[in-house]
C-alpha cells in the first residue's frame, strides 16, 4: 500500500515537528524549574529542623532557668487555649 504525501501534508509534518519540539522545551524548562524548587525547599527545610532544635533547645535552657515563670506561661497559655476553643 503506497502512501501519497502532498504538499500540504509536508508543511503539516514540519509544523506538527515544531509544535512537538516546543513541547519538547517547555516540558525541559518545567522540570528544570521544579527541580530547582524542589532543590530550594529541601535546603530551606534543613535550615527549618535546624532553627527548630535551637528553639527547643533556648526553650528548655529558659525552663531550667526559670522554671516558675515557665509554669506561669504554661498555665496562661492553657488558660487561654481553653478560653478560646470553648468560646460560643
Amino acid at each position: 500500500m503506497a502512501t501519497s504525501t502532498t504538499p500540504g501534508s509536508t508543511g503539516t509534518q514540519k509544523q506538527l515537528d515544531r509544535m512537538s519540539e516546543s513541547a519538547h522545551s517547555a516540558v525541559d524548562r518545567a522540570t528544570e524549574t521544579a527541580e530547582q524548587i524542589a532543590q530550594r525547599f529541601g535546603e530551606k527545610s534543613d535550615e527549618l529542623l535546624a532553627m527548630k532544635d535551637d528553639y527547643i533547645e533556648s526553650t528548655r535552657e529558659y525552663v531550667r532557668e526559670h522554671p516558675f515563670a515557665a509554669i506561669g506561661i504554661a498555665l496562661a497559655a492553657g488558660y487561654l487555649f481553653a478560653k478560646i476553643t470553648s468560646w460560643r
